[in-house]
């Protein structure tokens, strides 16, 4: 006779894994792995392309933000100026973030150089329309200054700087008091620019305007003048010294025509207001 069979035992429960498994998609792994190698070229605004976009965006940005401070909703001509200098500064802002953060190579799909042939071509066109229309619709008014001298004295100060800053000094302390005089006298244009172009010496009637500009300018062109001189003597034939040394004499005679201007408008205003 057989030996009974023992009945199978229960085996006791296996615990449980805390492991937990995950899957990523194509898309999530893709996304990981283009931001972590987000890349900035840092050198792009060194090249002739950023260094071109970097100055369509400043002059831009003066071009909408000076008809901005204006009553341009009154005119329809400088309502269109208005809305070219504003879109295409945006597309400039945006294809300079495209083109530092280079993420034309990560989209190769686009053509990228045919974009900006279109993009700069269409700029050009609409660009030079809206400064024609600008210039025709803009009537001269009996106390206008010439805001041409003002730029042009800007310009020339900045470069001036600029041309010092980047070479190497023959004497410490005469081209640090150049460089403070350009910039201090570069300041004090921008800010006579910002209350003539904004209206605000008609708010502000307890300051006597003309005579505080004529003032800056006399005291400024004395001042550039001496730095121009002591900058030039101090150069040795150095090419940035002498640059910075006559683009501050430039500055200098454009400050002169400015003092004239300031001097003759206020006379007519003068003059004017007398005989009404």
């Amino acid at each position: 006779m057989e030996p009974p069979v023992p009945p199978p035992q229960e085996q006791p429960p296996r615990p449980r894994s805390h492991t937990v498994t995950t899957t990523s998609s194509s898309f999530t792994a893709n996304l990981s792995a283009s931001s972590s190698t987000l890349a900035y070229d840092r050198e792009f605004l060194r090249t002739p392309p950023g260094l071109l976009m970097v100055t369509e965006i400043v002059l831009g940005l003066l071009v909408w933000t000076l008809i901005a401070g204006t009553e341009y909703f009154l005119y329809p001509a400088f309502g269109w100026v208005m809305f070219v200098a504003v879109f295409y500064w945006v597309l400039t802002v945006f294809f300079l973030i495209i083109y530092m953060t280079m993420t034309y190579t990560r989209i190769p799909q686009v053509p990228w150089t045919t974009v900006g042939l279109c993009f700069n071509g269409s700029a050009f066109v609409l660009y030079l329309i809206a400064a024609i229309v600008d210039a025709s619709s803009v009537t001269k008014e009996l106390d206008s200054h010439n805001y041409n001298s003002w730029a042009a004295s800007s310009i020339s100060l900045l470069i001036g700087f600029i041309s010092v800053n980047n070479s190497p000094w023959t004497d410490y302390s005469a081209y640090s008091y150049f460089q403070i005089v350009a910039m201090c006298d570069l300041v004090m244009i921008l800010f006579f620019y910002i209350i003539h172009i904004f209206r605000i010496y008609r708010k502000l009637t307890c300051v006597s305007w003309p005579l505080a500009e004529f003032l800056h300018y006399l005291i400024g062109t004395i001042l550039l003048l001496i730095a121009s001189i002591v900058a030039a003597s101090k150069s040795y034939n150095l090419s940035g010294l002498v640059a910075g040394a006559t683009f501050g004499f430039l500055a200098t005679i454009l400050c002169v025509l400015s003092i004239w201007s300031s001097y003759k408008v206020s006379c007519i205003t003068q003059s004017t207001n007398a005989s009404v």
